[in-house]
């Protein structure tokens, strides 16, 4: 198994692949303290308007707040709006 890691590894190198596409990453992006864009994400885990729990390919994305809610999604990402606090991710299963 330990090979086949460090082939891959080599391969996103030598290939100058984006590590989110090579790897399965999930991508948050955050504009301001109101909206976060989710990208690679598997599925929504809790959905509450103080807390939002996202299942991604290597664990869990938690975000934390305000009145949260989320605007669009689809298969591969979503948006939230709402008074933002915190964003954790954790639970790493990669």
């Amino acid at each position: 198994m330990k090979k086949a890691g460090q082939w891959k590894n080599r391969m996103v190198l030598a290939l100058e692949l984006p590590p989110d596409l090579a790897y399965n990453e999930t991508i948050v992006t955050l504009t301001g303290q109101t909206e976060a864009v989710i990208e690679n994400y598997k599925s929504v885990f809790k959905y509450t308007p103080s807390e939002i729990v996202i299942q991604s390919f290597c664990g869990k994305v938690t975000i934390s707040g305000k009145n949260l809610e989320i605007r669009w999604y689809n298969s591969s990402a979503m948006k939230v709006t709402g008074s933002i606090y915190d964003i954790k991710a954790g639970d790493s299963e990669c």
